[in-house]
């Protein structure tokens, strides 16, 4: 079954103007997906997708035929868009069925070995997702909106070491088949297979300090 990367490049970030593209060590961070799914010689195709023409002239000129380019509709393009509205709108006119690996493009510590261990892991399952450990217990959050703390258990005798352990997504790979994908309309069910990455690896950029501790692990560790 054919295998493909896709990559998907918004335009428009309110939390950091022109994220995807905003130089991190030297070069638009977009790149740096690419540059792993490229590296990763799993690829029969490499997907990039944006509702920017300059987004994706600016990955055309770095990477040219190595890649297709697919222009995205404003409204699967929204802070409000799914998921599952974008990669409907990219499945659309595709008949065959195919395994896809969608990769984002704000978690640029993913590394090569982390896309074959993610192949190597998708067997007997619907979807792979990957996850890091949760830092502090679950039981820990709490809702500010209510404008008052619950009761907690959290008292002299609490101990973080008796609490369970508690995973996330981490935001730098899914996995799953068209044709399942577009059934489930999501990666998260019964049938989906956890990829446990380490720390270092899953930080996901969302704002400028986010950016900055990634580009400093990056510099020392990648």
């Amino acid at each position: 079954m054919k295998k493909v990367a896709i990559i998907l490049i918004r335009k428009d970030s309110k939390g950091l103007v022109d994220k995807n593209i905003k130089l991190f060590c030297g070069r638009p961070l977009c790149f740096y997906t690419i540059d792993v799914a490229i590296d990763s010689k799993e690829f029969d195709e490499i997907w990039i997708s944006s509702d920017s023409e300059e987004y994706l002239n600016l990955c055309k000129g770095e990477y040219g035929k190595s890649c297709k380019y697919i222009k995205r509709e404003k409204e699967v393009s929204l802070d409000s868009s799914t998921t599952y509205e974008t990669l409907e709108f990219l499945f659309k006119d595709v008949k065959e069925n195919f395994i896809f690996m969608n990769l984002q493009v704000t978690s640029p510590l993913r590394k090569v070995d982390h896309i074959l261990e993610a192949f190597e892991l998708f067997k007997n399952c619907n979807h792979l997702v990957s996850f890091s450990k949760l830092k502090i217990s679950k039981s820990l959050i709490m809702n500010k909106e209510l404008g008052y703390l619950k009761p907690s258990c959290h008292g002299g005798n609490y101990r973080r070491q008796d609490e369970p352990e508690y995973i996330y997504p981490n935001g730098a790979i899914w996995m799953s088949t068209k044709n399942k994908y577009l059934r489930d309309k999501t990666f998260y069910t019964n049938r989906t297979k956890v990829y446990e990455m380490e720390k270092i690896y899953s930080y996901d950029i969302d704002d400028e300090l986010d950016f900055k501790i990634c580009e400093s692990l990056y510099m020392k560790y990648i």
